[in-house]
């Protein structure tokens, strides 16, 4: 009787509504779109080294579009972007040597984002952005830790070339204060030339950054008379062109930071080597070469492609940023 009594109750019990209710348990899927990097170059051939580095840097697919315009860019842009889900991780970069139609296709990729299908974009033509940030960033670190210069401002730094690194390490340059010329040292071009492009840069610059002035310098003893009282030179022309010879860096006095970012022998500095790091080539005159700058603008170049891949929604990767990235990387 009393093993009835007890199953009754269990009976009871079960068939009771329980007071407490379940809460599904809702399991959030991981977005598992793939990373898309479309790779605007403006050369024949898009570059392998930044192809390389995105696929490195994480990226699931990377589609290269070479020869690329900036009246190409809205039909393309629009295209990429619509066919996916908005905020999917897409990312936009532009490279090449068209520094000029670089910056056009940029202004037009980020013309023709439309919300909500906005997304990042980098901004490195022929890693001019990159590589000039890794100069201005280094040559900052080494001022401030090895030489007790604590702040740039004010210092006359010269920089030979003008090309797409010379002109961002230019801009760069004004930006934190510095006294740039902008060297140019091709014969075949003129003081027309430089001038005009010195005053191009110093308006992308801004209000608040110091002018940059041009110079045409064609013969060696031109580049010695210009050098003669820098704080800071920066050897940035065409790979394979001595700007300076050991018979003109003998000239030169006092203290100076030099920076050399060729890599083809002849170096644009004599003296200078490679893996060169604050060595004293000359009297009180301290090189670094193309090496440790090289490792810093890759790094930098993967750090910057790596937050791409993983931000949703509109930034603009750019010079900039890319100083950011450098000085952070040296820091650690």
């Amino acid at each position: 009787m009393q093993d009835q009594d007890i199953e009754k109750d269990v009976r009871s019990i079960l068939g009771r509504k329980s007071i407490i209710e379940l809460t599904p348990i809702v399991i959030k899927k991981k977005d598992l779109s793939d990373k898309i990097c479309y790779f605007f170059d403006t050369d024949d051939n898009a570059s392998p080294f930044d192809i390389n580095m995105a696929y490195d840097a994480g990226f699931d697919i990377v589609i290269p579009i070479s020869k690329m315009t900036a009246d190409q860019v809205a039909k393309l842009v629009q295209d990429a972007t619509f066919s996916r889900k908005p905020r999917a991780p897409t990312t936009f970069f532009i490279g090449g040597s068209d520094v000029k139609e670089g910056e056009k296709i940029a202004k037009e990729v980020v013309k023709s984002l439309v919300p909500p299908f906005e997304c990042p974009v980098i901004i490195d033509p022929r890693g001019s952005h990159t590589t000039a940030s890794a100069v201005v960033a280094m040559t900052i670190d080494v001022a401030d830790k090895l030489h007790g210069m604590k702040d740039l401002k004010g210092k006359k730094v010269v920089i030979f070339g003008a090309g797409p690194v010379a002109r961002i390490a230019a801009i760069l340059g004004a930006k934190i204060g510095c006294n740039v010329f902008l060297i140019e040292t091709w014969e075949k071009s003129n003081e027309e030339f430089v001038n005009n492009l010195a005053e191009e840069l110093t308006a992308e610059a801004g209000n608040e950054a110091t002018k940059i002035r041009g110079v045409f310098a064609p013969s060696m003893e031109d580049r010695v008379e210009l050098s003669k009282d820098v704080d800071i030179l920066w050897s940035l022309a065409a790979a394979g062109v001595e700007i300076l010879s050991e018979k003109a860096m003998m000239k030169l006095e006092g203290k100076k930071i030099v920076v050399d970012i060729n890599l083809v022998p002849p170096y644009g500095i004599d003296g200078i080597k490679p893996k060169h790091y604050n060595e004293e080539i000359y009297p009180n005159i301290f090189g670094i070469g193309a090496l440790a700058l090289g490792r810093l603008k890759s790094n930098s170049e993967a750090e910057i492609l790596k937050e791409a891949a993983n931000t949703n929604g509109l930034k603009i990767f750019d010079y900039n940023y890319a100083l950011s990235v450098a000085k952070k990387l040296l820091n650690k």
